[in-house]
């Protein structure tokens, strides 16, 4: 049947494929022409320059390549005489990327929008985006794209021309970046990748000097909170931060590595090659802090938890955790796929059509993922409590998303899918509040009335002395007279924390009422048999042949008679005066 239903549902995919792609067959075919117009193709820009990330990432590319003539076919020279475009459109291509890298910078190229109708809801205009900075002083000069109509009828992305305009002026005014007054001539003329091996130097150092500055400033702000967790000493965390160090450091780093180098002027074509490994660097270390952070909030309200006597809610604390981190690492997840390269949207469009099939496959999952919500939500049990399920009894040690494992008696561990532990019948013996006490005394068929009403009372008094037993219900009744042995029924209930202080009570009681029953000069009765002896007496043979001899000489109808007669009544006879 599951073979069925997959096989139909990815011929259902297929051929939404195809009617999307226009290859499937019309459902009114026979009525169409046989000869079919020619589809106009659609016009496609080679350079990718319809969205502003397009026209960035072709820019910087043609830049890394040495193709100044194709970084031209990015810039907006159409304020410029025709004769002249080529020309003064090599200048600007030169002349940004040297202000870019002195001055300015460009934003992540994830940061950019990937739609042909650019960033929506900005203040800028429409048709005009902003991909970076010109100028980083107090001016805060903006690179802007523009988006305009190409003379074969696409519309295309170009840098705003008079953004372009401004970029000789800006040039004059900055002063060479310090990275370049600062390395030796040899190591600005040799180049790797178009980038001066100095730069590659100067990435390296900063990197490393980035990572330890961001490790120095975090370990101080783990110091400072812990001195004053130190401060309140029944607050916990104190062990978490400790892991929070490294991924913190990280997180700072990577922010100071591109302050470092935007700030001593590293080359923007050196800075683009490896922004894709700063940002999957960022966002790992993102979610390693993240999910340390938690850690920690759940460790603290498990704390606040325990303090409060509230330990069924526990087993939700570790559910929320583990779906946190989940989510933390699919959100990561996902962005580093579409930073690496991988359309994510339509892979998840992909899961779209293929949930229902992966649905049918994954049933069992699903169900103990719902358990799992069942068993947090409606709280049988708790992580720490002891209880029978089935023919298992045991500890409950973890309730997972999946399943739940339970420590039993023999030591032994038994996983049970949630989805299976919820519909079952669950015996909780952490949540009782009180223990009951239940026993039953044979005594001796040799035990006088006198013995038993002393055995009574003085049962009474020992419940009644025990600070541990409950008042009501607290009772000893002779309750039969059993096969072999007079019983006697004692029933009361015990207040103790666990079953350990209760057997210890239990126990004094018992050792109590053995001494009481020496005392009554009793004792307990053992499952015994009483056999009599004696001859058997036959029918009397004279009562038989007296029997028959009567009932011979009654007639039939005289007996048919008496039978249907009715009976008459004697008159009462009055009372003497």
């Amino acid at each position: 049947m599951f073979n069925q239903i997959t096989k139909l549902l990815l011929t259902l995919a297929a051929a939404l494929m195809l009617s999307q792609a226009g290859l499937a067959p019309h459902a009114n075919a026979q009525f169409l022409p046989t000869a079919k117009k020619a589809e106009t193709p659609v016009a496609v820009d080679p350079l990718a320059r319809t969205t502003p990330r397009g026209t960035v990432e072709g820019y910087l590319e043609a830049i890394r390549s040495g193709d100044i003539d194709k970084a031209v076919r990015y810039l907006d020279m159409s304020n410029h005489p025709e004769e002249e475009q080529i020309f003064r459109g090599k200048e600007r291509a030169r002349e940004l990327i040297q202000l870019l890298d002195r001055n300015g910078y460009i934003y992540d190229i994830n940061q950019l929008s990937a739609l042909p109708e650019g960033t929506i809801g900005d203040e800028l205009e429409v048709n005009i985006d902003q991909v970076g900075v010109l100028d980083r002083s107090s001016r805060q000069v903006p690179l802007l794209v523009e988006r305009i109509t190409s003379q074969n009828g696409l519309q295309i992305w170009l840098f705003e021309s008079t953004t372009l305009n401004r970029v000789p002026f800006l040039l004059k005014t900055s002063n060479e970046s310090l990275l370049d007054r600062v390395l030796p001539e040899s190591l600005k003329s040799e180049k790797i990748g178009a980038v001066s091996t100095g730069h590659w130097l100067a990435i390296g150092v900063a990197a490393i000097a980035a990572l330890l500055i961001g490790l120095t400033i975090s370990w101080v702000i783990i110091w400072v909170l812990r001195m004053l967790l130190e401060r309140r000493s029944h607050l916990p965390g104190r062990g978490v931060l400790s892991t929070i160090v490294i991924p913190l450091g990280v997180v700072i780093g990577v922010s100071l590595y591109r302050l470092i180098v935007i700030s001593i002027g590293v080359q923007l074509v050196a800075r683009d090659y490896i922004s894709w490994m700063v940002t999957i660097a960022s966002l790992m270390a993102l979610a390693w802090l993240g999910m340390r952070i938690v850690e920690g909030i759940a460790e603290f309200v498990r704390y606040g938890m325990s303090r409060t006597k509230r330990l069924s809610s526990v087993a939700v604390v570790m559910l929320a955790k583990r779906m946190a981190k989940a989510v933390i690492i699919g959100i990561a997840g996902i962005t580093i796929l579409d930073i690496v390269g991988f359309d994510v949207s339509t892979g998840l469009a992909a899961l779209g059509i293929g949930g229902i099939a992966l649905a049918l496959g994954a049933q069992r999952t699903i169900e103990n993922l719902v358990g799992s919500i069942t068993v947090v939500a409606d709280r049988p049990v708790a992580v720490g409590d002891f209880c029978k399920f089935g023919d298992v009894m045991g500890t409950v040690e973890d309730i997972g998303i999946r399943s739940t494992q339970v420590r039993t008696l023999d030591r032994t561990i038994v996983t049970v899918p949630n989805g299976a532990f919820a519909s079952l019948e669950i015996e909780n013996y952490a949540r009782r509040d009180q223990f009951r006490l239940y026993t039953v005394l044979t005594m001796r068929y040799e035990t006088t009335p006198a013995q038993v009403r002393y055995l009574l009372e003085e049962l009474r008094k020992l419940l009644a002395q025990t600070d541990a037993v409950t008042e009501d219900p607290a009772r000893v009744r002779f309750v039969g007279l059993g096969s072999h042995s007079i019983d006697i029924e004692i029933f009361a209930y015990v207040v103790a924390d666990n079953y350990n202080q209760f057997l210890e009570v239990q126990e004094e009681i018992l050792l109590s009422i053995m001494d009481i029953v020496a005392q009554s000069g009793t004792d307990f009765a053992f499952p015994s048999q009483t056999l009599y002896f004696g001859k058997d007496h036959p029918p009397s043979a004279e009562k038989a042949d007296d029997i028959e001899a009567l009932m011979a000489s009654v007639e039939p109808q005289s007996v048919e008679a008496s039978v249907e007669a009715p009976v008459k009544k004697s008159p009462a006879k009055g009372k003497k005066k």
